[in-house]
């Protein structure tokens, strides 16, 4: 062998073991380099990456977020269009979002769609947004006066009725309004064609709005529809915006009142069912009431509030005692109750007595007390007598069980006629001074078998005043 080709031969064995080992190096190299790599993901937004996350949980938390606030701050009538991607990517030592970063970068999708103003709510309703607070309360006041002012004084104050509330937040572009444009939309006044012409009867022109119809003078406390003298012309019709403000009128009116007595009626077990006495006469009162009307937008009363009293005289009730015993049957008991009150006590008594210069003797007793006064039955029987003489006056006879017969003379009223049955106690007539009589009294007698008899010694022992 040659000395060149041995020297060929070394060559070919060197490169023989040489390659391979560094393919097999640059292998490791390779492996080795590559194990130094993470695997993260790589989020995009809207198609351009933003960075790296250590989950997807991470962005998809933020929009989620976001979305909550948006959502919040519009009423609902705001999507954020936000289009999230992801990719796995080999990164060495990553630097991974913060949940800080990634909201950031969520926000960042959509700031341009919102600024921070004061959003104006009606009813709940996101109705606009302007710059400042303060103007948007002034205009509310704006238009309590306009509307006001609009009825020619006929009301005390105005009040909108719907809820309204102004609130500093985050709003869309989109919502912000001129002052003008706002007042457009609530301002019942400021509709298109809202005013009604009116006409007086010496044909001087009225322009009053619709809502402003009728005036609130305190005699339309009674009769809301009162005439006032205005004749509808001609006019437009009321166009009703979604967001245009509702309201009412008021008016606070004072008015003196009476005060109706009540009748309070108290049960008389001591009298029978039918037996009405009279304790107390009722008399009304007078009070003094403040009212808050409150009328709508038409001028018709919905609501009327108190909102003072002061009473200038009390009523006085009236007071009845109603008999409360049941009545018993119409036939004699055999005891003899006194037949009327007796306040005054006996004025003459059963016997002899010099009456007008004249001795004679008296019959029965008299029982003096005011004309009217009830006159009851002393015991149950039979009406055989009721009719007028010229010493008895108006007098009613019964006759009870065993020849008793009980007179009773001088009435001023008989409520009982012959053939009637009354039962002890029953009314059957009122106290008088008919015939010859010196006064309002009863003269009552008691009879058995047509013969006097003095009428103590048949009655209770006698109370005076009962």
């Amino acid at each position: 062998m040659s000395h060149k080709q041995s020297d060929g031969k070394l060559i070919k064995n060197i490169f023989g073991i040489a390659i391979p080992a560094t393919v097999c190096a640059a292998t490791a190299l390779y492996i080795a380099t590559l194990a130094s790599y993470d695997v993260a993901v790589r989020a995009s937004i809207g198609g351009v990456p933003c960075g790296y996350v250590e989950s997807c949980a991470e962005l998809i938390d933020a929009k989620g977020s976001l979305e909550a606030a948006v959502h919040t701050a519009t009423d609902g009538s705001y999507d954020p269009d936000i289009n999230i991607t992801y990719d796995l990517v080999h990164v060495m030592d990553p630097v991974y979002l913060t949940a800080e970063e990634c909201a950031e970068l969520m926000w960042a999708q959509v700031e341009d769609d919102f600024c921070e103003a004061y959003m104006l709510y009606v009813d709940d309703r996101q109705a606009a947004a302007y710059e400042s607070g303060e103007e948007l309360n002034a205009l509310i006041k704006e238009i309590e006066s306009e509307l006001l002012t609009s009825t020619n004084a006929s009301f005390g104050k105005v009040e909108i009725t719907n809820r309204v509330q102004i609130k500093k937040q985050l709003c869309l572009k989109s919502m912000l309004k001129s002052i003008d444009e706002i007042n457009e939309l609530l301002n019942p006044l400021a509709q298109h064609d809202t005013a009604v012409s009116y006409q007086a009867d010496e044909s001087e022109g009225v322009t009053m709005r619709i809502g402003a119809l009728r005036a609130a003078s305190p005699e339309s406390i009674e009769d809301p529809n009162i005439d006032y003298g205005l004749t509808r012309v001609e006019g437009g019709t009321a166009v009703d915006g979604d967001l245009t403000l509702d309201y009412n009128f008021v008016n606070t009116v004072t008015l003196n009142e009476t005060i109706y007595y009540k009748t309070e009626r108290i049960d008389d077990y001591d009298n029978f069912i039918g037996t009405d006495t009279l304790i107390t006469e009722g008399v009304n009162g007078e009070k003094t009431v403040t009212y808050e009307i409150v009328y709508d937008s038409e001028g018709n009363i919905i609501a009327r509030n108190i909102l003072s009293e002061t009473i200038i005289t009390p009523a006085v009730n009236k007071i009845i005692k109603v008999g409360a015993t049941p009545i018993p049957e119409a036939v004699p008991t055999g005891t003899f109750k006194w037949p009327c009150a007796t306040p005054k006590g006996i004025s003459s008594p059963y016997g002899w007595r010099v009456i007008y210069g004249k001795k004679e003797f008296h019959l029965g007793i008299d029982l003096p007390d005011a004309k009217g006064s009830p006159i009851y039955a002393s015991d149950g029987g039979e009406i055989v007598w009721a009719g007028y003489t010229p010493s008895y006056g108006y007098s009613i006879r019964i006759e009870h069980a065993d020849g008793y017969m009980t007179l009773y003379a001088h009435l001023s009223e008989m409520l009982v006629s012959v053939g009637d049955k009354v039962y002890q106690g029953q009314q059957i007539g009122k106290m008088g001074s008919t015939g010859m009589s010196y006064g309002s009294h009863l003269h009552f007698e008691v009879r058995i078998n047509n013969q006097n008899y003095d009428p103590e010694d048949f009655l209770p022992e006698l109370v005076v005043g009962k």
